[in-house]
């Protein structure tokens, strides 16, 4: 631009020059005299005119430098974010495969580790190395490429890099398992329950509450030598759902507890039943009764506990001697499989989706092979025990001996129908499992629910024994479990207004599992993917009776005549389940003792097993 306004300059003084040789600027002033002459108020304004317009060229030049100030910040900033992107872009081509490999490593012997992990000693499987990562492309045409773009790949590849190698130290630790050291394993479970249920007597409540928090410690010192150790918390009121029956305790508010963090159960085994059929075994633990193992989430799938499980479940210190025949033959153990993931099919998938629509986008993670999996060996099909444990004085007074005592026997089996699991993908019957044991108890009134319940009374009703039978299948993708548990004798006493009662306590229950996404290799209906479930529970002569307190007749000692479970759930991930279910509760009718009412509720459930 300066350059034009000076050829403009020399061109005006060029044609000056011209009209003075010519005398063009003579004639020029005559003519101009002669019309100021004329117009003097139009020549007057001439000078004012000319001055304004010196003014122009001075307001353009403002303009032009402040257009040219912007573009030089401009470029200013383009180039720091050049440089930016350059020093970002220096980065991650350093720390890349291929710049960090030197091209004098590549004619070298392997190393001694190196050696080693490819040949690894006899029962140490080899590390698997995840896939090598794409070296950047550094050719002339990648270079061309904008700035930008290089970088943004080059992240990408940083961030897979990332992901890979602590999936590799994720994988490493897992093989170990959760140990705290050589002979200690830690697992546990937390469990959150949103309810909302009717009661018998009441209104419908909602509640929030902590339904299981528990820490389990398994314990190898060898295979001859283990034990476990559990700790619970434990609210106080006994139950989670308001048309269960809360203990009554004289001195206490009904319903009213106290938060304590408790031992729960513990036992030492002395013995491998897989290697000599008897063991020893004692501790604080659940007597075999039925499915009452007192870890009722390993036995059914719903939420709530189905009657056999709340009414006879006796957790007693016992010692005896288990045993399990044949023993299994001393063979290798069989060849690794690899199993099909179980994918959860309807709340992961749908808050994956909804995070994509609010913008998130997961860093790429490299897909590694799955680890194959080692299955055990069969256990013995016969199986029982005999456990001796010291009852309440409350039933017996002034009792001094050890004479109450469980007994279990049982069978177990499984089969594929001789076709090869990986042609029984579409099969609804096989592989299929059956587990069948029979239990017997000397006083079914020491299980907690029982001797609480009818603690004023024990003295009367004295040693009442009991039998379990128990049925646990699997066909396919459906898992079935069916029990039956009763008194073999009338419980006769006198209430506390006189009236005679005579009772043998009932219950049984019957459930039914469907798991989607199922594969031949799933061992366990529930433990992963999504599954439904139905359960039905039921009880005989458990309408209660009635008791005075604090001058007003309350019922205990009651459950309800019908339950029923619908339960879905999802593991949503490994080790977190999220599960929902509606309940129904039938009391006994009104000529019973009960209400005749039936109480409705609905469930949800957040657990997280490590």
């Amino acid at each position: 631009m300066l350059w034009g306004k000076r050829d403009e300059l020399v061109a005006g003084s060029e044609r000056r020059w011209h009209a003075a040789e010519t005398g063009i600027v003579k004639s020029t002033a005559r003519s101009w005299h002669c019309d100021y002459s004329r117009y003097p108020l139009a020549f007057g304004a001439v000078p004012a005119l000319f001055s304004l317009m010196l003014f122009v060229p001075s307001y353009a030049a403002a303009a032009e430098n402040e257009d040219i100030a912007a573009l030089r910040r401009m470029l200013g900033e383009l180039k720091a974010e050049n440089r930016k992107l350059s020093e970002r872009l220096s980065a991650l081509e350093g720390t890349s495969p291929a710049r960090r490999t030197k091209p004098t490593e590549v004619h070298q012997h392997p190393k001694p580790a190196v050696t080693a992990a490819k040949h690894p000693p006899t029962g140490v499987s080899p590390p698997v190395d995840p896939p090598p990562l794409p070296a950047p492309d550094l050719s002339e045409a990648a270079a061309k490429r904008p700035l930008h773009e290089r970088v943004k790949e080059l992240e990408i590849g940083w961030a897979a890099n990332e992901n890979a190698t602590r999936q590799i130290i994720r994988d490493t630790l897992n093989k170990t398992g959760p140990k705290i050291n050589n002979f200690l394993t830690l697992s546990g479970v937390v469990e959150g329950v949103a309810s909302r249920a009717g009661s018998f007597t009441g209104p419908t409540q909602e509640n929030l509450s902590l339904g299981t928090a528990e820490l389990d410690f398994d314990i190898k010192l060898s295979d001859w030598l283990t034990g476990a150790l559990v700790l619970h918390f434990d609210s106080g009121t006994g139950a989670i759902f308001p048309t269960g029956n809360q203990p009554v305790v004289p001195t206490n508010v009904p319903g009213v507890g106290v938060d304590r963090f408790t031992l729960d159960r513990t036992h030492v085994t002395v013995g491998d039943l897989m290697q000599f059929p008897i063991a020893a075994r004692f501790g604080v633990e659940v007597l075999h009764f039925g499915t009452s193992t007192g870890v009722a989430r390993l036995d059914t799938l719903s939420i709530g506990t189905p009657l056999t499980t709340e009414v006879f479940e006796n957790r007693q210190t016992a010692g005896g001697l288990e045993f399990a025949w044949p023993t299994p033959p001393r063979q290798p153990p069989p060849a690794p499989v690899v199993v099909p993931r179980v994918s959860p099919l309807v709340v992961a998938p749908a808050v994956s989706q909804l995070m994509r629509w609010l913008g998130y986008t997961p860093l790429p993670e490299r897909p590694f092979r799955p680890t194959p999996v080692t299955f055990p060996f069969d256990p013995p099909p016969f199986y029982g025990s005999v456990m001796a444990y010291r009852g309440s004085d409350s039933i017996i007074p002034g009792r001094t001996k050890i004479d109450d005592y469980n007994a279990t026997l049982g069978f177990r089996t499984r089969g594929h129908c001789g076709v090869p699991y990986d042609q029984l993908k579409d099969s609804l019957i096989c592989p299929w499992t059956l587990d069948f044991h029979v239990d017997y108890n000397t006083s079914v009134f020491e299980s907690r629910f029982l001797h609480s319940s009818y603690l004023p009374f024990l003295s009367q009703i004295g040693r009442i024994p009991g039998v379990a039978a128990s049925l646990k299948t699997s066909f396919g993708p459906f898992a079935f479990v069916g029990e039956v548990n009763t008194a073999l004798q009338q419980a006769r006493f006198f209430d506390e207004f006189g009236i005679a009662r005579s009772m043998m306590p009932m219950t049984w229950q019957a459930s039914i599992a469907y798991q989607f996404d199922w594969n031949p290799w799933v061992t366990e209906i529930g433990a992963q993917g999504n599954f439904v479930s139905v359960g039905y529970s039921g009880s005989k002569d458990m309408a209660g009776v009635s008791i005075l307190q604090s001058g007003v007749p309350t019922r205990i000692g009651f459950v309800p005549q019908h339950r029923l479970f619908l339960t879905g759930g999802e593991w949503v991930m490994d080790g977190l389940k999220v599960a929902v279910e509606y309940s129904a509760n039938w009391d006994y009718p009104v000529s019973s003792g009960g209400t005749g009412r039936v109480a409705h509720g609905a469930f949800g459930l957040l657990q997280l097993n490590f």
